[in-house]
């Protein structure tokens, strides 16, 4: 049972659950730009990928979470591997959460924001993408044996999605910036879930980050 969920190790699982949750990610600059369209029959669509592949990938954490074994020989503590299933999980859900927030209030944002905000969006997916393949290394490199060019080149990519995240806080911040400036072009409540809409995006990268710090730190104590 357990090698027909892990496959080899919990690693495999671990990096199939990032890759869901990556999934629900992708298809948020499409649904911002159907939002900004008014094409509610493409919302709705771009909507159920993004939860097809946020229950996906619970149904993946429950079963790690559900079959971990207690004792792992492994130079990897149990704790840590299910802080980073968290964090990926997380992705997951603030995807969702963005998605479902947006159909049902169907907000519009003015067409002077539009451009920033599908770049924040743009550089939130290319963080959790670099994410991704951080999630595949790190795999790789926990079968090989933590040879130390291979540690070398982790450690590298984790420093470049750290620069990356930076970048889409910066954008974040701006558009916080403009959208106060334009406040009152927009109804009350609607300013108020834009600003929790920014934050939830630069979230994506945010909790990457922490995943990809996360395996730095497993990656110093191998």
């Amino acid at each position: 049972m357990i090698r027909s969920i892990f496959g080899k190790s919990p690693f495999a699982a671990l990096q199939k659950h990032m890759f869901k949750s990556v999934e629900a990610v992708l298809p948020l600059k499409a649904f911002f730009e159907a939002l900004h369209r008014g094409d509610y029959a493409e919302l709705e669509i771009l909507r159920g990928q993004i939860n097809e592949a946020e229950e996906a990938a619970d149904l993946i954490k429950n079963q790690v979470r559900d079959h971990l074994p207690r004792s792992m020989f492994m130079p990897i503590d149990r704790r840590d591997l299910l802080d980073v299933l968290d964090m990926q999980d997380s992705i997951a859900d603030t995807a969702q959460d963005i998605a479902e927030l947006l159909e049902l209030r169907k907000m519009s944002l003015p067409e002077e924001m539009q451009a920033d905000l599908i770049l924040l969006v743009e550089d939130a997916e290319k963080v959790c993408v670099m994410g991704r393949e951080i999630s595949h290394e790190f795999s790789i490199l926990v079968e090989s044996g933590f040879g130390t060019k291979a540690c070398q080149k982790l450690l590298k990519m984790i420093d470049q999605l750290s620069a990356a995240e930076s970048e889409a806080d910066q954008i974040e911040a701006q558009l916080s910036r403009q959208l106060f400036q334009f406040e009152d072009k927009l109804k009350p409540v609607d300013a108020v879930f834009w600003y929790k809409i920014f934050e939830w995006i630069g979230d994506l990268a945010d909790y990457t980050e922490k995943m990809g710090n996360r395996i730095r730190l497993m990656v110093a104590r191998s």
